[in-house]
C-alpha cells in the first residue's frame, strides 16, 4: 500500500538526519511518498519539497521580527497545502516554534503525528509538554534523560540514540604539545544561521586578531555551514583564515582546538573529540529568553548538560567578548594538562548516547507504529506498547 508521508525539517543538522531516516523508511516501504519542508539534503533524498527550510531558519525575537512575514508566510503555505492534501502520516524534526503548531494543525485533520529530536521542554517553556501531549502520538527522543522525562509526562516515547553517531567518529590523533605550541591549529565555528554569523562576526573578528598578535603561526579554519555561503560569512569575519565549506568534521579533526558557537556543532565537536569552548551571543532583545532558560539548567552545551558538570567552558551573551574567550584560547593551546583531560571527559559524551544506528531504531520504530495503526485502527499505541527500547 503506497503511503504518503509528510516530514519538516529546519536546521541543515536536522535536513540530514531527515534524509537518512527518509532513506530507511523507503526501504521498508519502496512506494512511499514524501512531501514536506526542508533544505537539500532532504530534497536528494527523493522528498517533494513545498518550502526551503532556510525560509524558518531564524533565531531569537529580532530575527523573528525582521522575518516575521516570511515565516508566517510560510507557515500559511504548509498549512494551506495540508488541508488540501492530508498526508497519511507526518513526522516532524525539532524547530518547536513551527512544528507544534503544525502538529495542532495535522491533529485536527486527524493525521497521527511522530515527532523526532523532542523540543527542550525540559529546559525550559515546559508548559508546551500539555501541547505535545494533545497533538504528538509518538516521541521519538536523542537523549537518554529526555525518555524518563516524556514518560512520567505519560507521553509514547522511544530512545533512539543520537543519529550523530551514524557519521562522527572520535579522532585517533592528537599533536604533541611542542607543535600546538609553535604551529597551533585552531578551527571556529560560528553558527549555521545567517542571523548568527551577523551577531558572531564582530566579536569573532576580535578574537581572531587576538590570536593572530599572540600565535603568529596559528592555522585558523572556518568551516562553512550548508546553509551559509562563503561570500556571506565573508562580510562578517575578518580575512586571516581558511574558509571549508561543508568539511566541518574534517576541519574539528585537524584542529587542536575549537572555538564553537552554540548548537548542534556542541555535541558534533564533543563526540569527535577536540577541546573547545562554547559561546553564544544573541539581540538584547532576545536575551531575557536566554536568561529565564539558563534559570532552569546550569548548562547550555550538551556535553555539560550529559554529564551534569561543566567540562567546557561556557560563555553566554556579556561573558561571550573577545579578551574573555581569548583567554581560554590560551589556556587550551598551552595548558597541556588542562586540554587533555577535557578530551578524556569528551569521551565520556559518546557513551551517553547510546548505540550507533538512531535513524534505523527510528524508521523501525515508525514501521511499528504505522503496522499497528493500520491493523489496529485508528487508536493511539499504549504507553506500554511504544515505550520499550
Amino acid at each position: 500500500m503506497s503511503l504518503c508521508l509528510f516530514m519538516v525539517a529546519g536546521e541543515a543538522s536536522a535536513d540530514m538526519h531527515a534524509a537518512s531516516l527518509l532513506k530507511e523508511l523507503q526501504k521498508q516501504n519502496p512506494d512511499l511518498k514524501c512531501i514536506g519542508v526542508g533544505g537539500a539534503a532532504l530534497k536528494k533524498a527523493g522528498m517533494d519539497v513545498i518550502l526551503d527550510s532556510e525560509k524558518l531558519n531564524v533565531v531569537g525575537i529580532s530575527d523573528w521580527w525582521d522575518r516575521l512575514t516570511e515565516v508566517i508566510g510560510g507557515y500559511r503555505k504548509v498549512i494551506r497545502y495540508l488541508e488540501k492534501n492530508p498526508p497519511d502520516y507526518a513526522v516532524l524534526l525539532d524547530l518547536p516554534d513551527f512544528n507544534l503548531r503544525v502538529a495542532k494543525k495535522l491533529k485536527k485533520l486527524g493525521v497521527p503525528v511522530i515527532y523526532y529530536i523532542s523540543p527542550q521542554v525540559w529546559a525550559w517553556r515546559k508548559y508546551r509538554i500539555h501541547q505535545i501531549k494533545r497533538d504528538v502520538d509518538l516521541m521519538l527522543v536523542v537523549f537518554p534523560f529526555e525518555k524518563d522525562f516524556y514518560a512520567k509526562e505519560g507521553v509514547d516515547v522511544v530512545f533512539v540514540g543520537h543519529p550523530l553517531l551514524e557519521t562522527i567518529h572520535p579522532r585517533v590523533n592528537y599533536r604533541p604539545q611542542s607543535e600546538v605550541l609553535g604551529h597551533p591549529r585552531i578551527a571556529i565555528l560560528p553558527g549555521s544561521r545567517k542571523s548568527e554569523v551577523r551577531f558572531h562576526g564582530a566579536l569573532l573578528s576580535d578574537l581572531i586578531h587576538r590570536i593572530r598578535e599572540r600565535y603568529p603561526q596559528a592555522e585558523i579554519k572556518v568551516p562553512i555551514a550548508s546553509t551559509l555561503n562563503q561570500s556571506f560569512v565573508e562580510q562578517y569575519i575578518s580575512s586571516g583564515v581558511v574558509f571549508e565549506t561543508g568539511h566541518s568534521h574534517e576541519v574539528l579533526n585537524w584542529a587542536d582546538i575549537a572555538v564553537v558557537a552554540s548548537g548542534t556543532a556542541t555535541l558534533e565537536t564533543a563526540l569527535i573529540g577536540t577541546p573547545f569552548l562554547l559561546f553564544y551571543k544573541v539581540s538584547k532583545s532576545s536575551a531575557w529568553i536566554y536568561q529565564n532558560l539558563m534559570k532552569y539548567r546550569s548548562f547550555i552545551g550538551m556535553p555539560n548538560i550529559l554529564l551534569q558538570r561543566e567540562i567546557i567552558k561556557e560563555f553566554f551573551q556579556k561573558k561571550a567578548d573577545p579578551k574573555t574567550l581569548f583567554q581560554e584560547v590560551i589556556k587550551l593551546i598551552e595548558d597541556n594538562k588542562y586540554r587533555g583531560e577535557q578530551a578524556v571527559n569528551l569521551q565520556s559524551c559518546r557513551a551517553k548516547l547510546g548505540d550507533v544506528g538512531a535513524n534505523i531504531l527510528a524508521a523501525e520504530t515508525i514501521q511499528q507504529f504505522i503496522n499497528s495503526k493500520t491493523t489496529q485502527g485508528p487508536e493511539n499505541l499504549g504507553g506500554d506498547a511504544i515505550a520499550t527500547h
